[in-house]
């Protein structure tokens, strides 16, 4: 019952990050696609043309909140801006297809987006047929759950280097530890808290620990119920290993005290 529990928690995880993948995936190649397409159109840079960077703009800054900024900063410097926004584009793509400092990256498109739709999109009426409204929601999105640890650069860096946790800190994790082979058909399976998962070598030893314990007292599911409870808390409060010889000695010596076998 308790592997049945630990691998659907596990797989429900799983599916939660895969369900995000379509999105990330598109996100990443829009924001790349329309990054090169600015950085490689001769007419987005060429002043002459319909097509010119600045034209656009001094289009978006009519009844635009933001009318003042786009006529007094960005249309004046209009061509750095455009190799700014081309740039930023491509990075920001590439940058969220590879998982690279993906909550900056999604973070950078959320603020682009939302740019984009306080100008180019304002005046789209209704509201929901200017596509970077949209995209802003997308970006947040991402932004909250951050990346999927197992398809990012981010990921590796945090399972290899732990002074790059931060990069994957807060998102969706859930694991649940292997049972050993001389275990219990009834055993519960503990989900590993976010801490436990920087010390999987302690958690063997410390399931190995109890597994000890709880043959003595195969006969008595009540004291087996127990012991279960608080392996789960062992493990969620990060107890090192140092300290769970101890913590093991003093509760034996409470149940042999209370002679729970006998009873």
């Amino acid at each position: 019952m308790g592997a049945g529990i630990s691998g659907k928690n596990e797989n429900t995880a799983m599916v939660s990050l895969g369900l995000l993948l379509p999105m990330r995936l598109f996100m990443g190649l829009t924001f790349l696609y329309a990054g090169l397409q600015h950085l490689t159109d001769p007419s987005y840079f060429d002043p002459s043309k319909s097509g010119y960077i600045g034209h656009l703009i001094t289009q978006y800054a009519i009844g635009s909140p933001i009318h003042d900024f786009l006529m007094g900063v960005v249309q004046p410097n209009a061509v750095p801006f455009g190799y700014a926004v081309g740039i930023g584009e491509s990075l920001i793509g590439i940058a969220t297809l590879v998982g690279f400092l993906f909550r900056f990256a999604a973070f950078a498109g959320l603020m682009l987006n939302f740019t984009f739709f306080l100008s180019a999109t304002w005046t789209a009426f209704p509201f929901y047929f200017g596509s970077d409204i949209v995209f802003v929601m997308c970006w947040l999105t991402l932004l909250l759950t951050g990346p999927q640890v197992g398809k990012s650069v981010d990921g590796i860096l945090a399972k290899r280097f732990h002074a790059f946790s931060w990069l994957v800190r807060s998102s969706v994790l859930t694991s649940a530890i292997t049972a050993p082979a001389n275990t219990l058909p009834n055993d519960v399976q503990v989900p590993l808290a976010k801490r436990a998962n920087l010390y999987p070598k302690q958690v063997l030893e410390v399931n190995r620990a109890f597994d000890r314990i709880k043959q003595q007292f195969v006969s008595h599911q009540e004291t087996q119920t127990i012991l279960e409870f608080v392996r789960a808390l062992v493990i969620s409060l990060g107890v090192d290993r140092t300290d769970t010889p101890r913590l093991l000695s003093g509760l034996q010596t409470i149940i042999d005290r209370r002679g729970w076998e006998g009873t």
